[in-house]
């Protein structure tokens, strides 16, 4: 599968973003001192591949302090999910662990959001790839969801 370009659809789509080059991040730690280094700002978030029990792949987006709580996440797609591991993952998007983009898939790859990110100001995540880094705003989560056209689900802890 390929992960389509976010930049350039962004662009022709008048979403506001932010694209920054640097060495590769594999983790939060190392996201921290980049963050630092090139002076974006903004919540950082992180994206999981997930298999159901179907077969069918899912993409989480949520908070990079967050636990993911996979009890919730069956609740809210009504079947059991697993992470992908990183080998069959890399095969499938050649993505790298730790670089997984929350956008950008074909169209039956849904997207399940936590929902306190559409308050945030900024959203920061990699687009697929180590190196890369991109923020966009929160309030924009909305219509990124809607021109990228994947079934989207939201969530909340509160749902419990």
């Amino acid at each position: 599968m390929k992960i389509i370009n976010l930049a350039e659809k962004f662009k022709q789509e008048n979403i506001y973003y932010e694209l920054y080059e640097h060495r590769a991040i594999y983790t939060n730690e190392d996201a921290l001192v980049v963050k630092s280094e090139k002076g974006f700002t903004g919540t950082e978030t992180k994206s999981l591949f997930l298999k159901g029990k179907d077969g069918r792949n899912f993409v989480v987006l949520t908070f990079t302090t967050k636990r993911t709580d996979f009890k919730l996440l069956k609740h809210v797609v009504g079947e059991k999910l697993s992470i992908v591991s990183s080998d069959d993952m890399e095969e499938q998007t050649g993505q790298k662990s730790g670089a997984v983009s929350p956008f950008g898939y074909p169209s039956d790859i849904p997207l399940i959001v936590d929902e306190e990110l559409y308050s945030k100001e900024k959203l920061v995540f990699a687009p697929g790839r180590p190196d890369r880094t991109m923020v966009v705003l929160g309030k924009d989560l909305p219509k990124i969801i809607e021109i990228l056209g994947n079934e989207h689900f939201d969530y909340s802890d509160d749902e419990g």
